[in-house]
């Protein structure tokens, strides 16, 4: 285990925090520019990526030591491009953010995509009806492999069934909609859906669930390319699965249960789910695994939480965040140490281990 979280979870140990809230532990650093929001913290090359909005504008920058930032040069070309929050992105043969807006009569989402390197990222608009229009649910999240760009989502496909979709990129500027893959698509009788993906070893890996009879599954979908795509039930009933995090080892899935809610954390797909905190209001933010230990970011109750996991789910332990916050973003810098985004209506704040 690398010696930034050993000394976090030295700090669990022992029972320090400071009265003020903020743990001795994490050392606050600057924003890359005053009032920006920070959604997504990634990896690009020996640098870290930070994106998000700055003012009701995208906004993007990167840098190597949490404490000097270039912005990313952003070039917008449709209507909702520069009101556009950078929510999610995608690393591989190139940088693919994907950016979402409010608009329309009903203030649905709009989604924006954008493509590009580490010095500059361009919007390349896209066909109204390949993310929106009247069979549109959600698009939600973004991975990259190699030269394969890969969205996440749902649509409304054949027959009028809701159901998890992907959407396919050579070039990070066409794009394809993937909707009737039988392992995604929703079968007669059932309901599925994506929330997460991460990249592992086996290639893409999607966390999900399908409703069923009335009774909510688990699912992971994996596939080596983003085209042929294989569905596998995770262990458990009346529980959905939101995120998944890999390493060269394999790859972890988190989740929660529904009816009493409770995270939930699959080390493997054959394993059974290892309970974690309940709250009355659950969400999880993140799943991300570090120096072999998961971590996940989750809102318990309103209210942000870093936790921490063995890599077979068990021993969970919640690391004392150094703010109060809403949202918390985790990532690294090239260093090892954790870098730490967290927000509230104010805006965001960045924070790395000492």
């Amino acid at each position: 285990m690398g010696r930034w979280l050993v000394a976090v979870l030295m700090v669990i140990a022992v029972g320090t925090a400071c009265d003020s809230g903020t743990s001795s532990t994490w050392t606050e650093l600057s924003m890359p520019a005053p009032g920006a929001r920070v959604s997504a913290i990634v990896a690009v090359g020996n640098e870290v990526l930070v994106s998000g909005a700055l003012g009701g504008h995208p906004g993007a920058w990167i840098g190597s030591d949490g404490k000097r930032w270039r912005a990313v040069r952003l070039e917008a070309h449709s209507g909702y491009a520069p009101a556009a929050e950078l929510i999610s992105v995608g690393v591989g043969e190139r940088v693919v953010a994907l950016g979402q807006a409010f608009g329309g009569a009903h203030s649905n989402p709009r989604m924006t995509i954008w493509s590009g390197d580490a010095g500059a990222l361009v919007e390349y608009p896209q066909a109204f009806e390949l993310f929106g229009g009247p069979h549109a649910i959600a698009v939600t999240a973004a991975a990259t492999i190699g030269g394969t760009d890969l969205l996440i989502g749902e649509w409304d496909g054949p027959g009028g069934r809701y159901g998890s979709a992907v959407w396919l990129s050579r070039d990070g500027r066409t794009w394809q909609r993937s909707a009737e893959d039988p392992a995604l698509s929703s079968a007669p009788g059932e309901q599925t859906g994506a929330a997460g993906v991460a990249t592992g070893p086996a290639g893409f890996v999607i966390a999900g669930n399908t409703l069923r009879d009335g009774v909510l599954i688990p699912l992971v979908w994996t596939s080596p390319d983003g085209r042929a795509w294989q569905r596998r039930e995770l262990s458990g009933a009346a529980a959905i699965a939101t995120r998944a995090a890999c390493d060269t080892a394999g790859c972890a899935t988190a989740g929660q249960s529904v009816a009493s809610p409770r995270l939930l954390c699959w080390p493997d797909p054959t394993a059974p789910p290892v309970p974690g905190p309940t709250a009355s209001r659950l969400e999880l933010s993140q799943l991300f695994i570090h120096d072999n230990r998961i971590l996940a970011t989750a809102r318990l109750d309103g209210r942000a939480h870093l936790l921490s996991v063995h890599r077979d789910c068990t021993v969970w332990q919640d690391i004392p965040l150094p703010t109060t916050a809403g949202e918390a973003r985790l990532g690294t810098l090239p260093d090892g140490r954790l870098l730490l985004a967290t927000a509230d209506t104010s805006g965001s704040r960045l924070w790395t281990t000492r």
